[in-house]
Parts: structure tokens; C-alpha cells; sequence
């Protein structure tokens, strides 16, 4: 049986303040990290961290852009390579800076040029100066259910024709559905599944130097508790994701009930959350922030005293389609009723809910955050009826 070596991955940010990124990709979760590097890493720490390598490339890769105004940072760029080279290993970058790749004909060895709608549009213009060059593109999957995905495999093949060159699939970290690598096989090398259990295994260099678990969150797993546990229950956009993902495709923060303090305990022992209190001084009930040392998404934790208090505060939302969680299965405000909830859901239509209202368990700001969530919904395509 072949051994399989794990990937090393130097994670770079060249700047010292901020994120080097033009671009906010919606799976992207580095802009927070903790860990994301801020100024280039050291020649001592790149040289340690590459002598563990057991395969013939190290790669360079985000984090932020690794091309990321290249005017100003080609002489961190170039000092990591000769580094890596030193060694007599090659050089991967994976980058979205089209208008660089060509300037390192002869330094870097390989070239994978992450996928996006803006970057499709500018191939044209630069794919004549990339001969004798190994590029290849890649492309982070939606994060769908399995039988979705599978369903775009022609739309796969056909833009693997229309690139000529590899393309690469690279499974979503914030994806929460199962996906069988085996399903996304195409019989042949022009198209391959990165799954992001090679991700998860694969050793980085960041501020730290670590392996995958470590450094990004499986939002599969952290979902999978979080659905499991009979204390949570999940509202807003991420519930509004596990019911519909094809039309709620992206969500951002997780939205969280609990009645037991120990799930931040929980969360914190597993995930690496750390939370920070920012209800009001003896208030009920608890609001929380929490995040992760690992690059992912923030969760928004409530912490009340009851079931009936859960469901209550969700039953109590602004927005018909908002009254609805996810406590080891669906539940619905039986007032608007489970039917129009979903179609609601599936529409993206967002009715103010009819009635009065009990705002007793909502935080004393709850004015401006429905303001900010109304905002929202229209962002994301909602149809609002008053």
C-alpha cells in the first residue's frame, strides 16, 4: 500500500495590520483568525517547519493573497521561496491575482489559481502568458448536500473543457453535509476532490505550527453536535441553511439557545471557542460572543433557564419566517404554522409576523437589531412585507 504524506502549508498574511486580500470570498474564514500571521514569518520558523516535510512541494497560500500587491511584497514572497528551494523542495502558490502569475515564470513551480466570477472574466486576458508554466485551477465547492453537488458534476466537466487545464475541487469547511469522495469522481486526472479531510490531516504554518484540526474549524462536526445536543437550539440563518442550503447557501454566524451553561463548555473543550458576556450586568437572559482560536464561523449564544424560554424568544421574532429553530429537529411557531414557515423559507419571503408581541427576553437593544437584521435580509434577496 502506497503511503500518503501530509501537505505542508505555509499560511501567509504580509500584512501587518489587516488582511492582504482584495477579495471576501463567502467560504473564507482567515479575516478573524487569531492565528492569521500579521507581516511575514520568519527564515528560522519557515526553515523548521519544512524539514518535516516528507513530500517534494511546499505550498504557499492564504490566508491572505499570497500575491497580494505583489509591488510591495515580491521581496517576502521571493526570501520564503529561496528558502523553501534551499531545501531542494518545490514551490506551490495558490493565488487569485491573475495579473501576477506570470511574473513568476521560473521561480514558483506550480501555480493553482482559485476559481471566482471576477477571476473567470479576467482568464482571457492573461492565459497567453502562462506557457511553460504548471497551472492549474481550483474551485471551493458549495456547501451543499451531497446529491446537490452531484447534480453540477456536468457543470464541472464542462468548465474543465472550457479551462484546458487541471481543475481542482476543493470541499467547503463550512459545508455541514457528508459528502462521499467517491461521488465526485470523474474517471480521470483532469478533474480531482480535494476533500477537506486532506486538509484536516495536513500541517500549516501560521503563527503556530500545527495540523488542520488545529487551525480550522469542521463546521460538519461543530453542526453535529450542535444538532445533537437536547440543550441547543439553532435559529436565524444557520437554521434557515439546514432546512433549505440550495436556497440559503451561505450563513454567517451560528445563532444559539441553550438552557445548560455546560455548552460553552463543551464548545470551548472541543472546538476552541472562548466566549465573552455582552448582555448588560444582572439581565436576563445571558447573552454571549463566542470565538474560535481556529478559523470559522462566531456563534451568538443566548442563555436562558427553560425550554418555554427558548421557544418563546424564537416564537417572538420580528419576521414570520424567523419563527422556527432546530432542536434535534424542526420546530415551528404553531401560531403561523409549519407550512407557511417553510414556504416562507423557500421563497426568501420575510411577512412581519401579526400580533402582539412579548419583548420581554430580548436584549435592550432589540430595536436596532432588528433594524440591522431587516438590512440584512434585503442583502440577501428577501422579499420584506410589512
Amino acid at each position: 500500500m502506497r503511503l500518503r504524506h501530509h501537505n505542508f502549508t505555509i499560511i501567509v498574511n504580509w500584512m501587518e495590520k489587516g488582511f492582504g486580500c482584495t477579495k471576501l470570498c463567502s467560504y473564507c474564514n482567515w479575516r478573524a483568525s487569531p492565528l492569521l500571521p500579521q507581516g511575514a514569518q520568519s527564515h528560522k520558523a519557515v526553515s523548521a517547519f519544512i524539514q518535516q516535510c516528507k513530500k517534494s512541494f511546499i505550498t504557499i497560500s492564504g490566508g491572505g493573497d499570497p500575491l497580494y500587491r505583489l509591488e510591495e511584497n515580491y521581496l517576502n514572497l521571493l526570501t520564503m521561496i529561496n528558502t523553501i528551494k534551499a531545501q531542494n523542495f518545490n514551490t506551490r502558490i495558490i493565488t487569485r491575482e491573475l495579473q501576477h502569475v506570470a511574473k513568476l515564470k521560473g521561480i514558483s513551480d506550480h501555480i493553482s489559481i482559485s476559481l471566482d466570477e471576477d477571476v473567470m472574466q479576467g482568464i482571457s486576458a492573461y492565459r497567453n502568458q502562462w506557457h511553460g508554466m504548471d497551472v492549474e485551477f481550483s474551485l471551493v465547492l458549495p456547501p451543499l448536500p451531497a446529491e446537490a453537488l452531484v447534480a453540477l458534476k456536468p457543470q464541472y466537466a464542462a468548465l474543465h473543457k472550457q479551462l484546458r487545464r487541471r481543475l481542482v475541487l476543493r470541499e467547503n469547511f463550512n459545508s455541514v453535509f457528508p459528502l462521499d469522495p467517491r461521488l465526485m469522481a470523474f474517471g480521470h486526472k483532469g478533474i480531482v476532490l480535494v476533500p477537506k479531510s486532506v486538509c484536516l490531516n495536513s500541517r500549516y504554518l501560521s503563527t503556530v505550527d500545527c495540523d488542520g484540526h488545529a487551525i480550522v474549524q469542521d463546521n460538519a462536526v461543530l453542526a453535529g453536535y450542535l444538532m445533537n445536543d437536547p440543550d441547543v437550539y439553532l435559529f436565524g440563518g444557520f437554521a434557515k441553511h439546514l432546512m433549505d442550503p440550495i436556497v440559503h447557501l451561505e450563513y454567517g454566524d451560528i445563532d444559539v439557545i441553550s438552557r445548560n451553561f455546560n455548552v460553552m463548555a463543551i464548545l470551548a473543550e472541543q472546538f476552541a471557542f472562548t466566549f465573552k458576556e455582552v448582555s448588560p450586568p444582572n439581565s436576563y437572559p445571558r447573552y454571549f460572543l463566542g470565538k474560535s482560536v481556529r478559523a470559522g464561523k462566531t456563534v451568538q449564544l443566548v442563555l436562558v433557564k427553560s425550554d418555554e424560554d427558548a421557544r418563546k424568544f424564537i416564537f417572538n421574532a420580528q419576521y414570520s419566517v424567523d419563527r422556527f429553530g432546530y432542536n434535534q429537529g424542526f420546530f415551528f411557531d404553531p401560531l403561523i404554522g409549519e407550512a407557511n414557515i417553510r414556504h416562507a423559507i423557500h421563497t426568501k419571503t420575510a411577512q412581519l409576523a401579526q400580533g402582539p408581541r412579548s419583548m420581554e427576553l430580548f436584549h435592550t437593544d432589540r430595536f436596532s437589531i432588528e433594524q440591522r437584521h431587516r438590512s440584512k435580509l434585503l442583502k440577501k434577496g428577501f422579499m420584506i412585507i410589512q
